[in-house]
């Protein structure tokens, strides 16, 4: 009688199919009117063929009310406005990597004729999964079963036209507190005809000036909205504090050549920690 072989099969092969299959570099990828293409290195690092191909999707991260980061892949309106997903080709677009094999993807855009200076965008969506066996290959003494896990990957693809610029304008900063929790919350207007890539810094100082805490991450502004920085005040002592937020145009996975600078902006508020 032959074997029914289900769940050790299903997990071992769960388990192999979502551990590392390629990866990307870079994961943040510039391309400007001057030459219009640009390339990005996929890799397979498992020990199985990759079956590997490409999308192109308008998407952008963004903040919900209070502040958290959401992704937004809905907004039609700024989708007409910003969107290359539709002018961006990739060569090749699907392909099959074996382990260890890497292959370079070229990327060219196409806008339309006259548009405007500025920095338009689109979501690359690298999708992986192990390439299947024949059925030759998988047919033995007894019956097996296989779940194989699509991988997707999702990095950014920016293209440069003209003259392009970018700013951070402070309309309101505020300290909310929820017990041993508290967090900085900044309204902010973005300015310019590009998205702010960089990094967000929080400084918070006691009433004699010395920083009790720091923090820095990397970030993006494409649009109006909040910021939101957590942090604890367990243990703190009662009294007055300050918390300073800042917005630079520095970031540690991206080159400073590929960010559009803007001057550091920072603003600041007193909160008050009871007893």
């Amino acid at each position: 009688m032959k074997r029914i072989l289900l769940l050790p099969a299903l997990l071992l092969l769960m388990c192999s199919s979502v551990s590392g299959q390629v990866t990307i570099s870079p994961t943040t990828l510039f391309i400007d009117d001057q030459s219009r293409f640009g390339t990005f290195l996929v890799m397979n690092s498992s020990d199985q063929a990759q079956e590997v191909s490409l999308s192109f999707q308008f998407g952008y991260p963004g903040t919900d009310e209070t502040g958290r980061s959401v992704m937004r892949y809905d907004d039609d309106e700024a989708a007409s406005r910003h969107s290359i997903a539709d002018w961006i080709r990739g060569f090749p677009r699907n392909f099959i990597l074996e382990p260890g094999q890497r292959q370079t993807v070229r990327l060219t855009v196409r806008p339309p004729e006259q548009i405007e200076d500025g920095v338009y965008w689109t979501r690359i969506k690298t999708t992986s999964n192990p390439l299947s066996a024949d059925v030759e290959e998988q047919a033995g003494e007894g019956i097996s079963a296989q779940i194989n896990f699509n991988f997707e990957q999702v990095t950014s693809g920016f293209y440069k036209q003209g003259s392009v610029n970018t700013g951070i304008v402070f309309e309101d900063l505020a300290v909310e507190q929820n017990g041993e929790s508290a967090y900085v919350v900044a309204d902010l207007v973005r300015s310019g005809n590009a998205p702010f890539l960089g990094s967000m810094q929080l400084l918070i100082r006691n009433s004699s000036g010395n920083t009790v805490e720091e923090f820095r991450s990397s970030t993006t502004m494409y649009f109006d909205g909040l910021k939101r920085m957590n942090f604890d005040i367990t243990d703190w002592p009662a009294g007055e504090y300050t918390a300073e937020m800042r917005f630079e145009s520095r970031r540690s996975d991206i080159p400073s050549t590929d960010l559009v600078q803007m001057d550091s902006v920072s603003s600041e508020v007193r909160f008050t920690v009871a007893p």
